[in-house]
């Protein structure tokens, strides 16, 4: 009976060695029987639980050794790299599901496939039983329970005396006479790299001979396409079936929450096996060779180690070497201690872009900043033929010229503005205000269609009215069709057309689209308040309109405007909005503070330049933040000697102080972003963010705020100053005031200008009297 079940067992087993070995031969055609049945015998797979595995894993899965599946008994990971080793190519090796490397050996079966020896450990993951510590790899187990790797490497069973030092530590050798030795006291074989040339351990042998751990590490990474970048690089991290392949430049470790600051981002694992992002990593601090303070090693050059600032600085001020004669960062000391490049003092460092020649910073390919981003430009500019749209071109031209590069490529990157750039770029489509009409209304559109305004790709437009018709369409859009009836000619034919006639009239830069925009709503909101009473135009009274105005407030009042459009067409009957009665200035600033204040504008140079010019002539010549906003280098003048500022039809003279604080403001160079700093369009005092715009009136005012100036009891103390200064007619004319409006504030100073009249009349007796008779 036991001869017959070997023999049945032996027939079994030849049957399953049959199935492999057919298996294998039909998916690798280059591979015969013979060699076939070796490899499994390599593998140890010719018989017992090796081949049963292997014999289901193939039969169900007849292309595994070609897939590279992870999820396959251990038989597999052998079998497939006996036979990569062999030179069938066509094999692939499964990878570990975790770091993704398929160089290496994969003993654990994890949840996705299988896991490496490190990665396996990570997975193992508890609290230690003797240090308390949580999520820390396990080492060994003791009578109080698991414990942690750090627990055993100083575990009283572990340690022994090192036969050099003297100290209790972990042993990691032994000599031939058993002795124990640490690791800081054991050294190891010393190789000459082959390849680097490096003395120290071996890592492994290649077939010219050892290779340092760099040296075999960067060996064992294929070269291929990254999957972030799309460039061919040498790869850090493999694909797996989730994710695609990271080249070196991209790779950044894994996102993992920083034990430090908690972020969720690229970490690393430190000794005490805790993730660390870059920012909170701790790294090795020495005294910088050229700042002399003691912080983080970024390099170490030539001259010694660096932190990362020197390094910056030094980069970016390249300077003639007097080694070989070019422009290079000095990173070096000569014999006769002059500064040299990199090459001259015999080290490796290259700092020289391949693309311009020009030695410094490279960003990023070995390229300088402004290379990267003049391809980046073509790139992102570029329409679906390859070339960048004609209105478009000012952009580009621009951009490539800013002053710091690097800047604008961060911009590139993040800015939702560059997005809808290269979105209007790859549409094909004309660039005009009618395209980018029907683009949705945000604050990024405006940016846009403000920037293309102000390089000259696009022609000059009424921003501030022509927005007015999307900006209704969206309003309009889930609103009662009997809404919508009413509504839209009351925008177009009766706010719009009133508002472009005075556009043509006006003196100086407004903003009506607020009020616009404040009218339709309040028109919308009363449509409303009528369906939900059951009320119409038609049948509207007097008592059911102060009715919806006593709900209301003041910002209710706007009604009258619709009423009166809508009177005039025999819509409703006449009725009447009450007038919201004017009232007296209640919000002054003593005089006291005022002159403080304006003291302190003049004077104090630890105030921004434009906050001490803002604030000085709001607290002195009672100007309005929207008309302070909207003054420009050509309206400050200077003649004779002095200074004048032109706020409406006359020049004012400006005191010496406000004077040479003003033309420091215009000579002064921009802070804003270059596609503000550019020539083009008015030259403002107070330029804004968006291009070819003054600043916000929002933001002079916040900014003056901060500096404890706020602008209404401001503008009302000195306008009151003024008005007991000046007869109305002059305060009007040269501060753009209406006249009646220079009338109340003279009335409400309580000024009478009898005197100066009744003077006036006498001198001009005078003169005609004095005049000889022709």
């Amino acid at each position: 009976m036991t001869k017959a079940r070997d023999r049945r067992r032996a027939e079994q087993r030849q049957a399953a060695l049959d199935r492999v070995i057919t298996v294998l031969t039909a998916s690798l055609p280059h591979l015969d029987r013979a060699e076939a049945v070796q490899a499994v015998s390599e593998a140890h797979a010719a018989r017992g639980i090796p081949l049963r595995d292997l014999d289901q894993h193939l039969t169900d899965h007849p292309t595994a050794l070609i897939s590279g599946e992870a999820h396959c008994p251990p038989v597999v990971v052998r079998l497939a790299k006996i036979l990569h080793t062999a030179g069938h190519t066509a094999v692939v090796r499964p990878a570990c599901t975790d770091c993704g490397r398929s160089n290496l050996d994969l003993p654990r079966l994890g949840p996705n496939g299988r896991l490496c020896i490190n990665c396996s450990a990570r997975s193992s993951k508890g609290t230690c039983d003797r240090c308390g510590r949580t999520d820390t790899r396990l080492a060994a187990r003791r009578a109080e329970g698991l414990i942690c790797y750090s627990c055993y490497r100083v575990d009283a069973d572990v340690v022994e005396e090192c036969a050099v030092c003297g100290q209790l530590r972990m042993p990691v050798t032994r000599r031939p006479d058993n002795s124990p030795l640490c690791v800081s006291c054991w050294v190891g074989p010393q190789h000459t790299c082959v390849s680097c040339g490096t003395v120290g351990p071996a890592k492994s042998n290649g077939p010219d001979g050892a290779l340092c751990a760099s040296c075999h590490h960067r060996q064992q990474k294929p070269v291929r396409e990254c999957g972030r970048c799309g460039q061919v690089r040498r790869i850090a991290r493999r694909a797996t079936g989730s994710r695609p392949d990271i080249c070196e430049d991209c790779y950044s470790g894994p996102v993992k929450t920083c034990s430090i600051c908690g972020k969720a981002c690229p970490c690393h694992r430190g000794t005490d096996g805790a993730w660390a992002c870059r920012s909170c990593r701790p790294r090795l601090t020495q005294e910088c060779c050229r700042c002399g303070r003691t912080r983080r090693v970024h390099t170490r050059w030539p001259i010694g180690p660096v932190c990362s600032t020197c390094y910056t600085v030094v980069l970016d001020a390249p300077a003639t070497c007097t080694g070989c004669g070019r422009h290079q960062p000095l990173i070096g000391i000569a014999e006769d201690g002059t500064r040299i490049c990199g090459a001259c003092s015999g080290t490796a460092f290259d700092y020289t872009c391949r693309t311009c020649g020009l030695g410094g910073r490279t960003y990023a390919d070995a390229q300088c900043a402004r290379c990267v981003l003049t391809a980046r430009l073509q790139q992102l500019l570029a329409g679906p033929a390859g070339h960048i749209p004609a209105p478009l071109q000012p952009l580009r031209e621009t951009l490539a010229l800013a002053e710091r590069p690097r800047g604008i490529l961060h911009w590139l990157t993040h800015s939702p503005n560059a997005a809808l750039f290269a979105s209007l770029a790859a549409s094909g489509e004309p660039i005009t205000h009618q395209r980018l009409d029907q683009l949705p209304p945000s604050r990024h559109l405006h940016y846009v269609r403000h920037t293309l305004v102000h390089l000259g790709a696009l022609p000059w437009r009424d921003e501030e009215l022509d927005r007015i018709p999307a900006w209704l369409d969206t309003v309009l859009a889930d609103r009662p069709a009997g809404h919508v009836q009413l509504v839209r000619p009351y925008a177009h034919w009766h706010l719009l057309r009133r508002a472009r006639r005075r556009a043509t009239q006006r003196r100086r830069p407004a903003e009506p689209g607020s009020f616009l925009r404040t009218r339709v709503l309040v028109a919308l909101e009363f449509l409303a308040w009528l369906d939900e009473h059951g009320l119409d135009l038609g049948g509207l009274r007097q008592d059911h309109l102060d009715r919806w105005l006593d709900a209301g407030n003041t910002r209710t009042y706007a009604i009258r405007y619709f009423l009166s459009w809508t009177t005039g067409r025999g819509l409703t009957c006449k009725l009447t909005v009450p007038s919201i009665p004017r009232q007296q200035p209640s919000r002054l600033m003593d005089e006291d503070g005022r002159w403080q204040l304006l003291k302190r504008c003049l004077t104090d140079s630890a105030m921004a330049l434009d906050i001490r010019a803002a604030g000085a002539l709001i607290l002195l010549f009672g100007l309005h933040a929207s008309h302070v906003r909207h003054l420009t280098a050509t309206q400050l003048t200077r003649r004779n000697g002095n200074s004048y500022l032109t706020v409406d039809r006359h020049p004012i003279l400006l005191p010496p102080r406000l004077a040479r604080l003003l033309h420091q403001l215009a000579e002064a160079p921009h802070t804003r972003a270059a596609l503000t700093r550019t020539n083009r369009g008015e030259p403002w005092l107070f330029p804004g963010l968006v291009p070819g715009r003054p600043t916000s009136q929002t933001g002079l005012s916040s900014k003056l705020l901060s500096q404890g100036i706020d602008t209404r009891p401001a503008r009302n103390a000195a306008l009151v100053a003024l008005a007991g200064d000046l007869p109305a007619p002059v305060l009007a004319s040269i501060l753009g005031l209406h006249p009646n409006t220079a009338v109340r504030w003279a009335g409400f100073a309580k000024t009478s200008w009898a005197d100066y009249l009744a003077a006036r009349a006498a001198s001009l007796r005078q003169e005609r009297n004095t005049t000889p008779q022709k």
